[in-house]
C-alpha cells in the first residue's frame, strides 16, 4: 500500500508539473498576442493632395488634426492595397511637409496619421495620401474649403490656402 501511495504521489506531482508548464505556456502565448510591435510597411509612392477645415471628426471617429491624412476606403477602392490600412497607421514622408501653427509660425513634419477616408471615385490612384493642413483662418476669411462640412478656428494663417498651395504632388513614404 505504501508503494502504491508513493507511485500515485509521483504521478500526481508529474501531472501538476505538466499542468503548471501548460498554464505558463498559455500565459506566455496570450502575452505575446498583446505585445505592441512596429512593423516596417515598406516604401510606397503615390499622389499627395491637401485638405483643410472639413468635418471635425474623420471616418475613424477621431478628431482630425494637422499632420493627419486620409486615404481610400476598401469599400470604394478595393484594388488599392493602402485602403486596407487601419486607422491610426503612421506613415513617414521621405521629405517633410511644412505646416502653419495658429500664430503663423511654420514647422516641418514627416509622420502622418491615418484618421480619415476620401476620394471615393479612386481617381488619385493607389497609395494616395490626402494631407490634413488644419482649421486655422483669419477672422475675415470665410470658413469654406470646398468640403460638405466646415469647422474652422481663428488664426493668423489660412490652412485652406496651405492645402491649395500644396497642390498635387508625387511623393514617397514608408
Amino acid at each position: 500500500m505504501a508503494k502504491v501511495k508513493h507511485v500515485l504521489s509521483a504521478v500526481f506531482s508529474n501531472c501538476i508539473a505538466v499542468l503548471s508548464l501548460s498554464i505558463a505556456g498559455i500565459a506566455i502565448l496570450i502575452g505575446l498576442l498583446f505585445v505592441p510591435s512596429k512593423t516596417f510597411a515598406g516604401t510606397y509612392e503615390g499622389w499627395h493632395t491637401g485638405y483643410a477645415f472639413g468635418a471635425l471628426y474623420g471616418s475613424s471617429g477621431w478628431v482630425v488634426q494637422q499632420t493627419d491624412f486620409a486615404n481610400h476606403s476598401p469599400y470604394y477602392c478595393p484594388n488599392d492595397p493602402a485602403a486596407y490600412w487601419s486607422f491610426g497607421t503612421v506613415v513617414t514622408e521621405d521629405s517633410p511637409i511644412t505646416f502653419h501653427t495658429s500664430t503663423g509660425n511654420t514647422y516641418n513634419w514627416s509622420d502622418l496619421t491615418l484618421t480619415d477616408i476620401g476620394d471615393i471615385s479612386c481617381s488619385q490612384g493607389n497609395y494616395w495620401v490626402d494631407v490634413y493642413f488644419g482649421r486655422y483662418k483669419p477672422d475675415q476669411d470665410p470658413c469654406d474649403c470646398n468640403n460638405a462640412e466646415e469647422h474652422c478656428y481663428s488664426g493668423a494663417v489660412n490652412c485652406c490656402a496651405d492645402a491649395i498651395n500644396f497642390g498635387r504632388q508625387w511623393r514617397s513614404y514608408s
